[in-house]
């Protein structure tokens, strides 16, 4: 997994083409501004990545791969069902990412949101991550009812609502870069507005 601690000169690569995409625009940005960029010649760059679409999907990858790797796994969230808070109970639903990526984690989103209607490979990986997050919030909520902590409840309709409050925070976040450093509060605020829709047994 890339990281942004630049050990080595194809994470150098990475991390300078997926900030260039971000603030400029993928068709502004050419392998050879990448190199620049880097310090590298040009020629240099193409011992890492064959082309500057194989670094688009790099982006890509780098934002699915660490928005799963950072979601809590069912026997990390039970207990937290089981005895937390309700603020800490909805706040399972939420991917914290640790701050050494959270700043290429933006950029990544930026890259992607940016590409979703007109590249398939986008499109096919924006899919497959509403649809790992819908799994996900159905799963947390049919286990709060199993565990006793909820009620029945609509749970697809909830989900939905969680999901597209998610996607709204993130959706601003990509036009608006000025608020980076407010992404993971955004979240936590549009989080605990949901707050009341589950109904909670105690």
């Amino acid at each position: 997994m890339v990281t942004q601690n630049n050990p080595d000169t194809k994470t150098k690569i990475f991390n300078t083409a997926l900030r260039l995409f971000a603030t400029s625009g993928i068709e502004n940005v050419s392998m050879r501004d990448i190199a620049r960029a880097v310090g590298i010649k040009a020629a240099s760059i193409y011992n890492h990545y064959i082309n500057k679409e194989q670094i688009v999907e790099a982006c890509y990858d780098f934002f699915l791969g660490n928005y799963d790797a950072n979601r809590l796994e069912k026997d990390q969230y039970k207990d937290i069902l089981l005895k937390g808070t309700k603020e800490e109970v909805v706040m399972v639903t939420n991917n914290v990412f640790p701050k050494e990526i959270l700043e290429n984690m933006i950029y990544a989103m930026i890259v992607l949101f940016s590409r979703i209607y007109i590249d398939a490979k986008a499109i096919d990986r924006y899919t497959r991550q509403i649809d790992d997050s819908m799994m996900f919030l159905k799963e947390f909520f049919e286990t709060g009812i199993e565990l006793g902590r909820f009620e029945d409840f609509n749970i697809r309709g909830v989900s939905m609502l969680f999901l597209s409050g998610r996607l709204l925070v993130a959706q601003s976040i990509t036009v608006q870069p000025e608020t980076f450093a407010d992404w993971t509060k955004a979240e936590n605020e549009m989080l605990m507005q949901l707050i009341n829709l589950l109904p909670f047994k105690y």
